[in-house]
């Protein structure tokens, strides 16, 4: 009974956990941590459920469970292998191969390494010194894949609408302009995602934000102005921010444009869904209330972009994870020293 109990009171806190979490604040990975808690509650009611199944059909059923969960593990690596190296490929074959452009391939490549190489290099060597080697680095991998785990379900999570919600503001962050002065399809799907969230909340207000590059003949702001008059949107309901140079100075110049404006609002910040979770991020710390939607991108180039935003925050917020991965390794040292004496 007691089990029972326990087991309950677990699955309560886990969904509770992440109802709070999701409906309080969805800028944070802590969201990410809140929905597996969630997943793993769920879990756990299947297990007790399972228990008070009569035997055969239990038997059977976990057999079942077992065979899809082996299968799903053994598919895992080879889809996310598969998939980082096909798109990395792919976009050095259409975007050219300059270092931005190599992240997927290359993580593609380490994790492939990860899985078959090293497992194989330390069954040939019977080396101490190897062994904490390899320790070391599977800690280091393990770490940041968890990372990039979190990171991914943060971002996938706050993509989802709030149902019913009214926004006064629709802000949109710059990407870069075509030949100086166009607005690239990168950019334009970006607009477009903007425009339809205007439509859908009357009387808001299309906010657009980028500065002029040096290689840019016109703000980026201006060129998006000029592309939203061409799909139909009125100018009083455009306003235009052509001072930033950054994610963070988008966000920073647009909300003084906001503030000083008389009408009062909910803010939706619209990016590539590849980028949004970063800007909600940096708009959190900034003490911008905000949420999100992502503009679609093409899948080959997402994935490389959804790295580099990745390492961009892990840059951002080094401080945390490094303290983290310093711990991790000072325990396995700690280990590997006992284990010597």
């Amino acid at each position: 009974m007691l089990i029972y109990l326990l087991g309950f009171l677990f699955i309560g806190l886990s969904l509770a956990w992440f109802a709070c979490q999701y409906k309080k604040e969805r800028r944070t990975l802590w969201l990410g941590v809140s929905f597996l808690s969630a997943l793993l509650g769920l879990a756990v009611l299947l297990a007790l459920i399972a228990i008070n199944i009569p035997e055969s059909l239990f038997t059977r059923g976990l057999i079942i469970l077992g065979i899809i969960f082996a299968v799903l593990l053994l598919l895992f690596p080879l889809v996310m292998v598969t998939g980082l190296i096909t798109t990395g490929l792919q976009l050095i074959r259409k975007e050219g191969g300059g270092l931005s452009h190599i992240l997927s391939l290359g993580f593609g490549i380490a994790y492939l390494a990860y899985l078959i190489i090293w497992p194989l290099l330390e069954n040939a060597f019977d080396n101490p010194l190897y062994s904490f080697v390899y320790a070391c680095l599977s800690f280091c991998f393990l770490f940041a894949l968890s990372a990039f785990v979190l990171y991914a379900i943060t971002n996938l999570l706050n993509l989802i609408k709030a149902p019913g919600k009214h926004y006064q503001y629709i802000l949109v962050l710059g990407s870069g302009l075509k030949e100086g002065h166009k607005v690239p399809p990168l950019l334009a799907a970006r607009v477009n995602q903007g425009i339809a969230a205007h439509r859908e909340n009357k009387g808001s207000l299309l906010l657009l934000s980028g500065g002029q590059g040096a290689d840019e003949q016109i703000p980026e702001g201006l060129a998006m102005k000029n592309y939203a008059l061409s799909q139909g949107v009125r100018a009083e309901s455009i306003l235009v921010e052509d001072q930033s140079a950054s994610t963070r100075e988008n966000l920073m110049y647009s909300k003084k444009i906001i503030d000083a404006c008389e009408k009062e609002g909910n803010i939706l910040v619209v990016s590539s869904r590849y980028h949004i979770l970063r800007a909600l991020l940096l708009a959190r710390s900034l003490g911008f209330a905000c949420e999100g939607r992502g503009a679609k991108t093409r899948l080959y180039f997402s994935v490389n972009a959804f790295i580099r935003e990745w390492i961009a925050y892990l840059v951002f917020k080094k401080k945390p994870y490094l303290s983290g991965l310093a711990i991790g390794l000072a325990v396995i040292s700690l280990f590997y020293l006992v284990s010597a004496l």
